[in-house]
Protein backbone atom coordinates (compact mmCIF):
# COMPACT_ATOMS: atom_id res chain seq x y z
CA UNK A 1 0.00 0.00 0.00
CA UNK A 2 1.31 3.49 -0.77
CA UNK A 3 1.95 6.54 1.59
CA UNK A 4 2.24 10.23 1.09
CA UNK A 5 5.45 10.17 2.05
CA UNK A 6 6.08 6.80 -0.22
CA UNK A 7 4.91 8.16 -3.08
CA UNK A 8 6.88 11.35 -2.45
CA UNK A 9 9.89 9.76 -2.15
CA UNK A 10 9.52 8.23 -5.53
CA UNK A 11 10.40 9.73 -8.80
CA UNK A 12 8.32 11.64 -11.37
CA UNK A 13 8.62 8.89 -13.58
CA UNK A 14 7.43 6.55 -10.88
CA UNK A 15 4.65 8.83 -10.05
CA UNK A 16 3.38 9.05 -13.12
CA UNK A 17 3.70 5.58 -14.22
CA UNK A 18 1.35 5.06 -10.72
CA UNK A 19 -0.78 7.72 -11.73
CA UNK A 20 -1.49 6.02 -15.32
CA UNK A 21 -2.10 2.94 -13.63
CA UNK A 22 -4.52 3.78 -10.90
CA UNK A 23 -6.36 5.78 -14.25
CA UNK A 24 -6.00 2.75 -16.14
CA UNK A 25 -7.44 0.27 -13.30
CA UNK A 26 -10.17 2.92 -11.39
CA UNK A 27 -12.18 2.11 -8.25
CA UNK A 28 -11.97 3.69 -4.76
CA UNK A 29 -8.59 2.19 -3.77
CA UNK A 30 -7.55 3.93 -7.53
CA UNK A 31 -9.14 7.11 -6.29
CA UNK A 32 -7.35 7.12 -2.89
CA UNK A 33 -4.20 6.52 -4.25
CA UNK A 34 -4.71 9.60 -6.80
CA UNK A 35 -5.11 11.62 -4.13
CA UNK A 36 -2.36 10.92 -2.15
CA UNK A 37 -0.53 11.90 -4.76
CA UNK A 38 -1.80 14.71 -4.75
CA UNK A 39 -1.13 15.74 -1.65
CA UNK A 40 2.69 15.15 -2.21
CA UNK A 41 2.22 18.48 -3.77
CA UNK A 42 4.75 17.09 -5.94
CA UNK A 43 4.04 16.54 -10.06
CA UNK A 44 3.14 13.34 -10.98
CA UNK A 45 2.32 13.38 -14.47
CA UNK A 46 5.29 13.67 -16.95
CA UNK A 47 5.36 16.40 -19.57
CA UNK A 48 2.90 15.11 -21.57
CA UNK A 49 0.14 16.72 -23.32
CA UNK A 50 -3.35 15.99 -21.74
CA UNK A 51 -5.82 13.94 -23.77
CA UNK A 52 -9.50 13.46 -23.78
CA UNK A 53 -10.44 11.08 -20.88
CA UNK A 54 -7.95 12.20 -18.94
CA UNK A 55 -9.66 13.50 -15.59
CA UNK A 56 -7.69 16.46 -15.44
CA UNK A 57 -9.08 17.06 -18.96
CA UNK A 58 -12.56 16.50 -18.12
CA UNK A 59 -12.37 18.72 -14.90
CA UNK A 60 -11.22 21.17 -17.18
CA UNK A 61 -13.99 20.73 -19.89
CA UNK A 62 -16.60 21.02 -16.55
CA UNK A 63 -15.01 24.35 -15.38
CA UNK A 64 -15.13 26.10 -18.96
CA UNK A 65 -18.61 24.77 -20.12
CA UNK A 66 -20.39 25.85 -16.58
CA UNK A 67 -23.18 27.70 -17.67
CA UNK A 68 -21.97 30.67 -14.86
CA UNK A 69 -18.07 30.47 -16.35
CA UNK A 70 -20.02 30.74 -20.16
CA UNK A 71 -21.22 33.79 -18.84
CA UNK A 72 -18.26 34.65 -17.70
CA UNK A 73 -16.17 34.33 -20.73
CA UNK A 74 -19.01 36.17 -23.31
CA UNK A 75 -18.56 38.99 -20.59
CA UNK A 76 -15.15 39.32 -21.19
CA UNK A 77 -15.05 38.99 -24.68
CA UNK A 78 -18.21 41.97 -24.65
CA UNK A 79 -15.37 44.04 -22.85
CA UNK A 80 -12.33 43.12 -24.88
CA UNK A 81 -10.56 40.62 -23.23
CA UNK A 82 -10.10 37.52 -23.98
CA UNK A 83 -12.54 34.64 -22.53
CA UNK A 84 -10.32 32.15 -21.59
CA UNK A 85 -8.87 35.38 -18.86
CA UNK A 86 -12.28 34.74 -17.06
CA UNK A 87 -11.81 31.15 -16.56
CA UNK A 88 -8.24 30.76 -16.34
CA UNK A 89 -8.19 31.55 -12.85
CA UNK A 90 -10.87 29.02 -12.16
CA UNK A 91 -9.32 26.78 -13.90
CA UNK A 92 -6.07 27.07 -11.78
CA UNK A 93 -7.96 27.20 -8.55
CA UNK A 94 -9.79 23.45 -9.62
CA UNK A 95 -6.75 21.55 -10.68
CA UNK A 96 -4.06 23.49 -8.80
CA UNK A 97 0.06 21.78 -9.82
CA UNK A 98 -2.18 20.32 -12.77
CA UNK A 99 -2.97 23.06 -14.52
CA UNK A 100 0.18 24.64 -16.55
CA UNK A 101 2.80 24.97 -19.01
CA UNK A 102 4.36 21.62 -18.14
CA UNK A 103 1.57 19.67 -19.15
CA UNK A 104 0.34 21.80 -22.06
CA UNK A 105 -2.48 22.57 -19.55
CA UNK A 106 -2.77 26.07 -20.66
CA UNK A 107 -2.92 25.08 -24.56
CA UNK A 108 -5.59 22.86 -23.44
CA UNK A 109 -7.68 25.14 -21.81
CA UNK A 110 -7.49 27.64 -24.80
CA UNK A 111 -8.04 24.89 -27.33
CA UNK A 112 -11.63 24.01 -24.72
CA UNK A 113 -12.89 27.72 -24.51
CA UNK A 114 -12.31 27.92 -28.48
CA UNK A 115 -14.11 24.55 -29.22
CA UNK A 116 -17.20 26.73 -26.54
CA UNK A 117 -17.08 30.20 -28.43
CA UNK A 118 -16.99 28.78 -31.87
CA UNK A 119 -20.20 26.25 -30.96
CA UNK A 120 -21.82 30.02 -29.87
CA UNK A 121 -21.21 31.66 -33.16
CA UNK A 122 -18.13 33.46 -32.39
CA UNK A 123 -14.83 33.64 -34.94
CA UNK A 124 -11.16 33.98 -33.68
CA UNK A 125 -8.89 37.37 -33.53
CA UNK A 126 -5.42 37.68 -32.70
CA UNK A 127 -4.34 36.53 -29.05
CA UNK A 128 -3.91 39.48 -26.30
CA UNK A 129 -1.31 38.90 -22.99
CA UNK A 130 -3.31 37.96 -19.94
CA UNK A 131 -3.33 39.43 -16.76
CA UNK A 132 -3.58 37.60 -13.41
CA UNK A 133 -3.44 34.17 -14.90
CA UNK A 134 -1.28 31.03 -15.67
CA UNK A 135 -1.71 31.47 -18.97
CA UNK A 136 0.50 34.01 -20.86
CA UNK A 137 -1.63 34.86 -23.83
CA UNK A 138 -4.87 33.58 -25.37
CA UNK A 139 -7.37 34.15 -28.49
CA UNK A 140 -9.68 36.69 -29.01
CA UNK A 141 -13.14 36.34 -30.27
CA UNK A 142 -16.11 38.38 -31.99
CA UNK A 143 -19.18 37.09 -32.78
CA UNK A 144 -19.57 36.40 -36.97
CA UNK A 145 -21.24 38.73 -39.18
CA UNK A 146 -24.28 37.43 -40.30
CA UNK A 147 -24.04 36.54 -44.15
Amino acid sequence: MYTIDGLGAKTLEQRDTIYRNCIRQGGPEADAIIEMLKATGLPYVKDKSLADGDPIYRKMEIIINNPVNVEKMLDAVAKGRPPLEAVDPLIAAGLGIDYGSHNEGTVTAGYLVGQKMYALGYEKMPALPLVGCVAKTATMFRKKKAG
